[in-house]
């Protein structure tokens, strides 16, 4: 399974609060993050994390454009 099929799946089943919380924790580490190589496997899986947990709010607020 991929990281972002992983992240997606754990997100379905988050709350709101959590997928707010744990956006901003990944957010804060992504720029401690920054300088690194985006391909290097803590950074995927940041990212990874980052687009499931936005895109999951987005899919429950009915937004279409993030």
């Amino acid at each position: 399974m991929s990281l972002l099929a992983t992240y997606t799946k754990r997100a379905k089943s988050m709350s709101v609060a959590e997928l707010t919380y744990a956006i901003g924790d990944v957010k804060e580490t992504l720029t401690i993050w920054r300088d690194r190589d985006p391909c290097e496997p803590y950074n995927s899986k940041l990212w990874a994390e980052f687009d499931a947990y936005t895109t999951e709010i987005c899919k429950r607020r009915k937004i279409t454009k993030c």
